[in-house]
């Protein structure tokens, strides 16, 4: 089967930000903005209410007291301070609750209101500027940063300078590894909704509106739930962060290009591409503990996040074992600092260069894929040269 370039799908993401000439101006504005919606009772009131999400922080860290007792603790947009209670459960000896947002008056009405005054301290400021007393460092930092597709909002970058700044230098980060992964799909719900709805109405044809629908979906994803059922190919990984080491640089771009195969009963319609993540609460090997993993995935319970969904501008007809692929890139924008642009630009398994190694099942790729794996286990040779020595002969 061979596809036909397809233009770009791109997303200058879900908010339109007032512009202004001045670069610092508008970064400023939109940080006041992004701030200033946190203080919205109702978003937070949908976190809680995701239990996955919450109870995956719950068992984290009450689930590993041994890591929290007598500790240092920084939970990073702390909101209604419910992971900063859950730490002071856990026996920090101390917990600094940094909220950004006006919200910082109703945490610590909060945090007395369980008792728990003497150990968390709010503070209202960004992570990355306020400074500790007599310059601490802390052994732990916690915090809930992600957005749609992992990246969306943008406040990672906070949470990494903070992590610079103020962790000590065997500290640790909670969540310790994000994974975002994407994968093909069919979007059986969103078709009937939205785009063969328009088909047969009242016994007239009004689908060039439905046309209208996906072209529009080109200019931003869909947050929706995919169904497990619905995707057509095997999760590829699109980034692995490990937060321990990730550089701010880091986020500014991220880039995959991937082939795989079609996964399907019977031949169905590819019309999308699915976005979602993973993550890992773990400690380094030295500590004794017990990992948690939050998943955002179409086989995992549903989630705030759900998944996102980059459209198709049109279906393509597939079948099982069909080769497809994708080069999937998500920039920052340099103007919106809490923006990503999203392009995917569909790739034609036969005529474009497939990333080596690749798990696409094509017989080339696999040949190169065993030949690796092969070379990775063979030791060097012996040739009587100490390759790795830099001291003088």
């Amino acid at each position: 089967m061979k596809f036909n370039h397809l233009p770009s799908t791109r997303s200058n993401e879900m908010i339109q930000e007032q512009q202004t000439d001045n670069e610092t101006g508008t970064t400023t504005m939109e940080d006041d903005s992004y701030f200033d919606s946190y203080e919205d009772i109702e978003i937070h009131r949908l976190m809680l209410k995701d239990v996955s999400r919450t109870e995956a922080y719950q068992k984290a860290i009450l689930g590993n007291k041994e890591q929290f007792e007598g500790k240092i603790v920084m939970d990073i947009g702390a909101g209604t301070g419910i992971l900063s209670l859950f730490c002071a459960q856990a026996g920090a000896a101390k917990v600094y609750a940094v909220e950004a947002s006006g919200l910082a008056n109703v945490t610590r009405e909060v945090v007395a209101k369980n008792g728990f005054s003497h150990v968390i301290e709010v503070v209202h400021g960004k992570a990355e500027e306020i400074d500790l007393p007599e310059g601490a460092k802390v052994d732990v930092i916690v915090s809930e940063w992600m957005g749609f597709y992992l990246l969306h909002e943008s406040m990672l970058e906070s949470v990494l300078l903070a992590r610079d700044k103020h962790l000590k230098p065997d500290g640790v980060m909670l969540p310790s590894r994000a994974t975002l992964y994407a994968a093909a799909c069919r979007l059986g719900q969103f078709y009937s909704e939205q785009v063969d709805f328009w088909k047969d109405l009242y016994g007239l044809d009004l689908s060039p509106v439905g046309q209208a629908v996906l072209d529009s979906k080109r200019c931003k994803p869909e947050v929706a739930v995919v169904k497990a059922d619905e995707l057509l190919s095997a999760p590829v990984q699109v980034a692995d962060f490990d937060l321990a080491w990730l550089g701010p640089d880091e986020i500014e771009r991220v880039h995959s290009r991937a082939f795989t195969s079609v996964v399907c009963d019977e031949p169905t319609e590819y019309q999308g591409v699915c976005l979602w993540f993973d993550c890992a609460f773990e400690w380094p090997d030295r500590m004794a503990s017990s990992p948690v993993k939050l998943s955002t995935s179409p086989s995992s319970a549903a989630t705030h996040w759900k998944q996102t969904i980059i459209v198709l501008p049109s279906s393509i007809q597939v079948e099982e074992g069909d080769l497809i692929g994708w080069e999937l890139t998500l920039n920052r924008s340099p103007e919106h600092r809490r923006r990503y642009q999203i392009e995917l630009n569909l790739l034609d398994p036969e005529e474009d260069e497939h990333p080596v190694p690749c798990s696409c099942g094509q017989a080339r790729c696999v040949v190169i894929a065993a030949f690796m794996a092969k070379a990775d286990q063979e030791p060097l040779p012996d040739d009587g040269v100490d390759v790795f020595s830099t001291e003088p002969q």
